[in-house]
């Protein structure tokens, strides 16, 4: 073994830990003005494997640059930024840099060493977990010879129940360094064979997009006529408090019972244990929990600061990214100058449109501007009739059903409105290079998208990150080179959260995000559906596309509110991410 591969191989648990540093990380305080990740901690084999499998990834961003050397240094984080500002990235690499969690035993005048589970990672969807196995997979691969890659990470998913047969049995006899799993899939082998996550002995539990995996309840004024409603919700909750909450009041039940009697402590004996910590932060035996999102309601950071009970309030670093100021350019077709917002979330280059459908037609929703030259120069852009592109004079390159598919729907009703679904079809055949994705309502048959799609010569996929097709090939590539038959990938809010793939130009959303109704819930949603362009920088398009019709709004407790369109809701999404929606230029 070369001896780069042998201290790659020690980090991640290939050889026994001689020694352990006691030492903190050096902060991002006192690296210089570019950091670099040498400055964060990060040990030289890691960061050789990162630079051979992810040569673009040049130096941390400045949410990494916070909570990374924190990690490290075994102190609790809860970390809230913008989406693409690199915080499951990080996360993975600060936890391939734990030291691996071990125990010595002896027998027959023999010592043997024990390893065991070092951080459990908690993410939403089977496709965040792949993904991050991806990552850890990839940069293990750049070492000659490699390690065994399921004794440095695990995958654990409800996948036709397999978690609790190959997978338990894989568990057992190579406990990974990093196991990645979805919260019920952890729970099902829980109350199979605890023994064999070997709880008490991890270093790190981390429950990424952890806004969707614990729920809380919007507190609201107890004026309000729907105050019941939300009493109902809350008692709903304590009765049944979800998959995530439980695994953690597990894992974290004794650092629930220290909360608890340090509840009326005065506040001298707390400033006199956080020095101590301070000094050495080895001290605390529970592991630290990493809790992560892109957006963090105050409902929910009250709940998990003040409710929960399972951070180390002495030992916890708050990071909050800094949301970068708004570029302004120049409003186009105005007679005098007018500068506004460069389209995006936080002013990253992402365009923001809304197209309302209806038997009459395809338009811009009222008030949307012209957008940048900027944002179609980049793709070189040719302006297309739309009406052209399903007449019997074109002829675009056809893309076949699955013949399972075909069986399945040829005949059948569809739950889309087809008004709607053939204007993504135009607007992503007019206007995408390369890759788009396509999220639906939580409840929406994906395949049937995909046959319908497919029926208008669309090359649509389920996105499906175990095949390479369907999803595996654009992770982490982000080369920006077009494909002959550019790719619509078709996914639901539910498992899009948190992915990064780079290739990604466009995001088409149908209907409201998390709707129908306008809430604190729907405008998270579509910040996490926007935020899967753009990534680190990069420019990209979000185009929702909504019936033109007017709904029935209905209040918490079931009154009639009035009748309101989808386009005034998502006026009311933009107007609350101070975004200004663009025209969609094909349809002006």
């Amino acid at each position: 073994m070369s001896r780069s591969a042998e201290a790659l191989a020690e980090v991640l648990g290939q050889a026994p830990q001689v020694t352990k540093t006691t030492t903190p990380p050096r902060t991002a305080s006192t690296a210089p003005t570019k950091v670099a990740f040498e400055d964060l901690g990060l040990h030289s084999p890691i960061l050789a494997s990162l630079r051979a499998a992810f040569p673009n990834v040049k130096h941390p961003t400045e949410t990494q640059a916070k909570f990374i050397p924190a990690i490290l240094s075994g102190k609790d984080v809860l970390l809230k930024d913008e989406t693409g500002s690199g915080k499951s990235f990080g996360i993975v690499l600060a936890l391939l840099n734990k030291p691996r969690m071990s125990s010595q035993e002896k027998g027959g005048g023999k010592r043997s060493v024990t390893r065991h589970i070092t951080s459990l990672v908690l993410v939403p969807h089977r496709d965040l977990a792949h993904q991050l196995f991806h990552w850890i997979q990839r940069m293990v691969s750049m070492t000659q010879p490699p390690p065994d890659i399921s004794s440095v990470a695990q995958v654990l998913v409800r996948d036709g129940g397999t978690h609790l047969t190959q997978g338990l049995e894989t568990l057992r006899q190579t406990p990974p360094h990093v196991l990645i799993s979805t919260p019920q899939a952890i729970f099902d082998v829980y109350k199979e064979d605890p023994e064999a996550l070997q709880l008490p002995h991890l270093s790190s539990v981390v429950v990424d997009e952890v806004d969707y995996l614990i729920e809380t309840v919007p507190r609201k004024d107890p004026a309000r006529s729907f105050r019941k409603a939300t009493v109902k919700a809350q008692r709903k909750l304590l009765a049944h408090p979800g998959v995530t909450r439980q695994l953690l009041d597990v894992i974290f039940a004794k650092r629930k019972e220290i909360n608890e009697r340090r509840k009326d402590e005065p506040g001298a004996v707390q400033y006199r244990r956080r020095t101590e910590i301070a000094e050495n932060p080895y001290t605390d035996g529970l592991p630290q929990l990493i809790l992560s999102s892109a957006t963090l309601r105050s409902h929910l950071n009250n709940y998990l600061f003040e409710e929960s009970g399972w951070l180390n309030k002495d030992n916890l670093l708050k990071v909050k990214g800094t949301k970068p100021q708004p570029v302004l350019h120049e409003k186009q077709g105005s007679t005098a100058t007018e500068l506004y917002p460069l389209d995006g979330l936080g002013g990253t280059g992402i365009s923001h449109s809304v197209l309302l459908v209806s038997e009459d037609g395809i338009e811009n929703i009222a008030g949307a501007v012209a957008p940048s030259s900027s944002v179609f120069e980049a793709q070189n852009l040719q302006s297309i009739d739309p009406q052209a592109l399903f007449t019997s004079s074109t002829e675009p390159e056809p893309v076949e059903n699955d013949p399972e598919l075909a069986a399945k729907y040829e005949g059948t009703s569809t739950p889309f409105n087809p008004n709607a679904m053939e204007a993504i079809a135009t607007a992503f055949a007019l206007d995408v290079p390369s890759v788009a994705l396509l999220a639906l309502p939580s409840t929406s048959p994906v395949q049937r998208a995909v046959y319908e799609l497919r029926e208008m010569g669309i090359n649509a996929h389920a996105l499906d990150l175990l095949t390479g097709e369907k999803g595996r090939s654009h992770l982490m590539r982000g080369d920006g080179s077009g494909e002959e038959n550019p790719t619509l990938l078709v996914s639901t809010l539910a498992t899009t959260r948190g992915l990064d793939l780079p290739e990604l130009t466009h995001v088409f959303i149908l209907g409201i995000p998390d709707g129908p109704k306008v809430t604190g819930k729907t405008v998270d949603a579509y910040v996490h559906l926007a935020g899967r362009v753009g990534r680190f920088g990069r420019g990209g398009k979000v185009i929702t596309v909504v019936e033109k019709e007017a709904d029935v709004e209905e209040g918490e407790a079931g009154e009639r509110r009035g009748v309101v369109s989808q386009g005034s809701k998502m006026q009311r999404i933009l107007k609350t991410l101070n975004l200004q929606p663009v025209s969609f230029v094909h349809f002006d």
